[in-house]
């Protein structure tokens, strides 16, 4: 029951930190590091691949917390 409680705080660090990471990388100042059109990436604009990375990252990281929140119950 404890270790329950403490993988689940440990998986809420996480998705708070990771969602963080990726709101932070979504706004300025680190957004100005893809603002730009060229070059295309998969045929998108780089801006709007970056953006798209990052909500992929953001999706990933929470099928992991999610899977070790709940991982072997």
């Amino acid at each position: 029951m404890k270790e329950d409680r403490a993988r689940e705080a440990k998986a809420l660090k996480f998705v708070a930190v990771l969602g963080l990471v990726c709101l932070l990388m979504m706004i300025f100042p680190f957004y100005s590091i893809a603002n730009r059109a060229e070059p295309f990436v998969m045929g998108l604009p780089f801006s709007m691949f970056w953006v798209v990375l990052w909500i992929l990252v953001e999706f990933v990281g929470f099928i992991v917390a999610y899977n070790w929140e709940y991982r072997g119950r």
